[in-house]
This record gives C-alpha cells, sequence and structure tokens, in this order.
C-alpha cells in the first residue's frame, strides 16, 4: 500500500509541474523588434523558455475582408497598443494609439513559441474610458493578414465587458490552451453595448500547458514502480 502512494504522490506532482506560469511584462521595454515598419512590425519578449511575438491587425468598421497589418506601439510604463493604417496612420496621437473600436478595429495578436494556456491580461485605458474586450484562443497556423474573422481558425470567441474607468483593468482569460491569442476591444454583437472602448496592454499571464520531458520521465517512473510492485504481489500469491 505504501508504494502504491508513493507512486500517486509521484503522479500527481509530474502532473502539477507541467503547468509553469509565466508572466510577459510590456511595460519596462520595447522588446526585441523585427519586420516591417511602420506597417506589419513585430515584438518579441522572452520570460525564462517562453517567448511571444506580439503584433497587430485591422478590420474596417463593417468587419469584412482580411486582416490588415497595423503598427505595433510600445509606449512606456503603459505597455502594447495599435495604430490602423485605414484611418489612424502610423504613430497615431491620443486617444487612436490604443487598442479600440473606433472607426476600423484593432487587434494584438501574440503568437507563442509553444503551446500555452493564457490565464489572463492587465490593460490599462489611457483616459477614463470603457474597457470591454473580445479574444480568441487557438492554433493558428497561417498568416492573419490572409485570413478573416469566418476563416481565424481560433476557439470560441470570448468577451469580457466592465465599465468605464481610467484604472487599470485584469481580465480573467477562459478560452483554454493554443499557440495564439487575438485581442481587441469589444465588437458588436452577444449584447455589446455602443461605448467606445480604448485600452494599452501591459502585462500577459499564461502557463505552460504541455509537460516537460523531465515531467514524463517522472510519471514513467511512478508507472514502473507500479508494475514491479504488482508483479511481486503476483508472485507472491502463487
Amino acid at each position: 500500500m505504501r508504494l502504491h502512494k508513493i507512486a500517486g504522490l509521484v503522479c500527481a506532482c509530474a502532473l502539477v509541474a507541467a503547468a509553469t506560469p509565466v508572466t510577459f511584462t510590456f511595460t519596462g521595454n520595447g522588446g526585441t523588434v523585427g519586420g516591417s515598419s511602420p506597417f506589419g512590425n513585430t515584438r518579441t519578449y522572452t520570460s525564462g523558455a517562453s517567448s511571444v511575438t506580439v503584433s497587430s491587425f485591422s478590420l474596417p468598421s463593417s468587419l469584412s475582408g482580411n486582416f490588415t497589418p497595423a503598427q505595433l506601439g510600445w509606449y512606456s510604463g503603459l505597455g502594447l497598443a495599435s495604430c490602423n493604417n485605414t484611418g489612424e496612420g502610423a504613430g497615431c496621437s491620443n486617444p487612436e494609439h490604443q487598442v479600440d473600436n473606433n472607426g476600423s478595429y484593432d487587434f494584438v495578436l501574440f503568437v507563442f513559441n509553444s503551446v500555452m494556456d493564457p490565464t489572463s491580461i492587465l490593460i490599462n485605458p489611457y483616459g477614463d474610458y470603457d474597457r470591454d474586450v473580445t479574444y480568441w484562443v487557438g492554433n493558428l497556423g497561417g498568416n492573419l493578414s490572409t485570413l478573416n474573422l469566418g476563416t481565424l481558425g481560433l476557439g470560441t470567441r470570448m468577451w469580457d465587458d466592465s465599465t468605464s474607468s481610467d484604472n487599470p483593468r485584469s481580465v480573467n482569460l477562459l478560452g483554454g490552451a493554443g499557440n495564439a491569442l487575438l485581442i481587441a476591444a469589444r465588437l458588436p454583437g452577444n449584447g455589446a453595448d455602443d461605448n467606445i472602448d480604448r485600452f494599452k496592454i501591459e502585462s500577459l499571464s499564461a502557463n505552460t500547458a504541455v509537460p516537460e520531458p523531465a515531467t514524463f520521465g517522472m510519471a514513467g517512473l511512478a508507472l514502473a514502480g507500479l508494475g514491479l510492485l504488482r508483479r511481486r504481489r503476483s508472485s507472491q500469491s502463487v
């Protein structure tokens, strides 16, 4: 019985070790900049063995057509936001230099170097604005600029509504695991109000979603121990 308990504990520890919390902070530096400039640029951030590459896109007010690359801006102390090229222009001024749904819709895409389970984002409006959020989590297999909302291929569209304020807001993400997270201000439908939503993205927290090889090894040792225990009991009962 004691060996059963030990093996069970090892298996439980292996399962717990499979999920490692990771936080990417976007306020302290601008990340490693890549891609085309000013529209279609990327910023890559690293936390331990995990990394995320961030880019920005937009859709017109009709939400039709393919996503169009936008400028991903970085603002010291405030985080990431977007200037689209369908009305705002590169380096757009306040308040348009936020993720917003005024006219064209801004989107910020996070692509991880491994499958992750995003758990929360911290957003901060630059001014007193509504802070409703729409997001998707899933596996992105192609370039977003060749896709539209109908062919996006990520998980179910999720939304999280709040009230107008000039305070930061933590948004819990419930979309599950995947290699990508797409965030926008509130899109129409599903009871959305008519308020303009604006915010910058200060940080993103996630859990690694796949066990590391060492974790599988721990579980394997536990299962091997159970097998030896069973064989011993079988030989003793003969």
